[in-house]
């Protein structure tokens, strides 16, 4: 396997400090809601009685006894925090930290570097290319560019990009798919992390690329203009 799993849930909750009777209320009813899927995380909210109980990027809100079930997004009224969003962004930023460079198609800054654009790609994608001609702005700026494989537009998609991940010079063979090559000429036999990307973007719930997670996490979906994505990276929204 290429990606990492997640803690089991036991020091998941070791962590986060959940109380033992609301943990074990809380998995009797959720096993019997939702059964044979495993819980990532159960956490306390600033809701006294309601835990946020996490299955991948998919979060509900329980009462301590098990009983109620709410699902939606909590907002903090005093703050306007979406406290969904920031935990959810929060589950996006490790799993992308734990993905290792050599697991994917990475263009790096000569200089320092400022931050992380991970981008599920497709050949196929015209938005794609237009972000891929974005890519010296995003370099320019410091941030290292990471691409994942989401190949949905095209029947050669699947193939197109395990070439791109066989080839000796990956960012050279991505830089000739972005430009129409299909890449015959590259043995596209050998194991990539084409499943494992595709079922974290599953995961992740992405119906089509391109599609844009932060090193802290953020989504952003479509085409987007390199300053705008730089500046959310950077923290100057």
């Amino acid at each position: 396997m290429f990606l990492k799993r997640a803690l089991p849930l036991a020091t998941a909750l070791a962590v986060l400090g959940t109380p033992l009777m609301a943990t074990e209320a809380i998995e009797e009813s959720m096993a019997r809601v939702i059964p044979g899927a495993e819980i990532d995380s159960i956490q306390s909210t600033p809701v006294d009685g309601i835990y946020a109980v996490r299955y991948g990027t998919d979060i509900f809100y329980v009462s301590a006894d098990g009983r109620y079930l709410m699902q939606g997004t909590l907002m903090d009224l005093e703050t306007r925090e979406n406290l969904t969003q920031e935990a959810l962004s929060g589950v996006r930023a490790d799993m992308f930290a734990a993905i290792e460079d050599r697991e994917l198609v990475t263009y790096s800054p000569d200089g320092d570097t400022r931050g992380v654009l991970n981008i599920f790609t497709d050949p196929n994608c015209p938005f794609c290319r237009d972000i891929h001609q974005d890519l010296p702005e995003y370099l320019a700026a410091g941030i290292q560019v990471r691409y994942l494989m989401f190949p949905v537009l095209g029947r050669d998609s699947p193939q197109i990009m395990n070439r791109i991940w066989c080839a000796d010079d990956r960012e050279e063979a991505m830089d000739r798919a972005k430009e129409g090559d299909k890449l015959n000429d590259i043995d596209g036999s050998c194991a990539t992390p084409q499943d494992e990307h595709m079922a974290l973007g599953q995961r992740l719930g992405l119906r089509g690329t391109p599609a844009l997670i932060s090193d802290t996490g953020q989504q952003m979906s479509g085409y987007q203009e390199p300053q705008a994505v730089i500046e959310r990276i950077l923290g100057r929204d």
